[in-house]
């Protein structure tokens, strides 16, 4: 029989993307062949994302689209995995379509090739489901085909969440809170370092609370004190925590560990104290300005990341215009926001007040409006400026000809320590001569130019 080919799709965030690099590398482990969209496949595999209604749909019409390929006999056999296959199962199968041949749940993702073996040679021959509805495991991440330039990887430290914020579905997809041990999330460091990663960007539902439920861990300060420690790794990155679970020790180990660059992901969702409750966040405005005030303070050229949601059930146009000043006065260096979504099941769906879509959309086009301004002037006000910028990869020409960078030059793309990866801008780096320089390299530039929010700058001889 012949190797089984493979086509994979991965949607959602970068929790999400592990789980596809881990079932990647499982997968190839096993000698299955990885092929593209546009070849004939066994079997392809959608790892979807369910966190809110736009993702779903996303992930649906994929669904829709393989199948339209399996009955044109493109695609052998579907496989639906990752969090929307936790959170739905059977109702895939039930409102989705039959013709999808496996639902894999999150417990399930190590036995992928198993599963896939038994289907391709026929030993299962019904629609499955495959795992627990309750997801309450955690397994390392090691032997992953990433997905991500070879120079950076995400670190998973933690899974699920305890937080019960009445907007949010995950609990109900990933389980509670459960950290990583020590020993496994060092040992997956070292094989990252091993593949080339010199910046490692910590994930997890909550980072900050790492170690929480591991007596004498010694929380998060503990963990990035002994990655710090590893020969290899340049930049360390922290994302996804939470205002009500950062200490001092954990302010204090950012501050004093060299390789642990000035930078933290912290999403705030709001700032109105009533809002704030509805919402269930156990942070109010209070403690929120307090700590972004002592980040400040005690951790030298902090970058601060956050998301904001608007339009969430009953605010008032005076709650909202509390949010747009407070964001104003704060000038964040990164900030994302979105509009509320109802999502099924949680508590922010069956309160009233909920607010007409069309506001909603103002309200966050304000928003991001004003968040512009000041990512601009914090643009311009770098022009002329130094710093170490890590080389990701080379730029093409599609993507010289999009941005209008001169097509003489050979660019690359870049980030400085306090740029996150995917989600924050980047500095495109212009070279004269290519051949002295290749991805994964960190070199000094100099900025000398800006476009939108992004930095354009050439190498720099310190």
């Amino acid at each position: 029989m012949e190797t089984p080919k493979i086509n994979f799709i991965s949607l959602g965030c970068a929790k999400n993307q592990v789980d596809a690099e881990k079932m990647l590398g499982s997968l190839a482990a096993a000698g299955f062949i990885l092929v593209g969209p546009d070849d004939y496949a066994d079997a392809t595999i959608i790892n979807t994302c369910g966190f809110i209604e736009d993702a779903r749909n996303e992930a649906i019409a994929h669904i829709q689209e393989v199948i339209e390929l399996k009955a044109a006999g493109k695609v052998g056999h579907i496989i639906v995995a990752g969090c929307l296959a936790q959170l739905w199962g059977e109702k895939l199968l039930d409102s989705v379509s039959s013709d999808i041949d496996a639902i894999v749940r999150l417990d399930q993702r190590d036995l992928l090739p198993s599963i896939l073996q038994d289907i391709v040679n026929k030993k299962v021959t019904t629609p499955t489901v495959y795992g627990n509805p309750k997801y309450s495991s955690i397994s390392d991440d090691l032997q992953r085909l990433r997905l991500t330039d070879q120079c950076w990887s995400y670190l998973r430290i933690s899974e699920g969440c305890d937080r019960h914020c009445s907007y949010c579905t995950i609990p109900s997809i990933r389980g509670s809170f459960r950290s990583k041990p020590l020993d496994m999330i060092l040992t997956e460091a070292r094989e990252l370092i091993s593949d080339g990663a010199v910046e490692l960007n910590l994930i997890g539902q909550e980072t900050s609370r790492w170690g929480i439920d591991i007596p004498g861990s010694g929380g998060l300060a503990t963990l990035l004190r002994e990655l710090n420690k590893l020969d290899g790794i340049v930049w360390l990155r922290i994302m996804y925590t939470h205002p009500d679970s950062i200490t001092d020790e954990i302010i204090d180990a950012i501050a004093e560990c060299d390789r642990v660059v000035p930078y933290i992901d912290m999403p705030l969702q709001h700032i109105n104290d009533r809002i704030l409750k509805l919402m269930n966040r156990k942070v109010d405005k209070k403690r929120i300005v307090e700590l972004i005030k002592k980040l400040r303070e005690r951790i030298p050229g902090l970058i601060l990341r956050t998301t904001m949601i608007v339009g969430f059930p009953s605010e008032t146009a005076e709650e909202y215009n509390e949010l747009v000043e407070f964001v104003k006065e704060t000038k964040f260096d990164m900030l994302g926001a979105f509009s509320y979504s109802p999502e099924p099941d949680t508590a922010a769906a069956a309160l009233d007040g909920h607010i007409d879509e069309d506001l909603q959309f103002e309200r966050l086009e304000k928003l991001m409006i004003i968040q512009q301004e000041i990512a601009f002037e914090k643009v311009a006000n770098m022009v002329g400026s130094t710093f170490d910028c890590l080389l990701t990869n080379y730029v093409y020409e599609d993507d010289i000809e999009a941005v209008g960078l001169d097509p003489s030059l050979q660019w690359f793309h870049g980030r400085s320590a306090v740029q996150g990866p995917e989600v924050d801008s980047i500095t495109w780096v212009a070279i004269d001569d290519p051949e002295e320089l290749v991805p994964g390299m960190i070199i000094p530039v100099k900025v000398v130019d800006s476009v939108e929010y992004d930095l354009i700058a050439v190498p720099h001889a310190e």
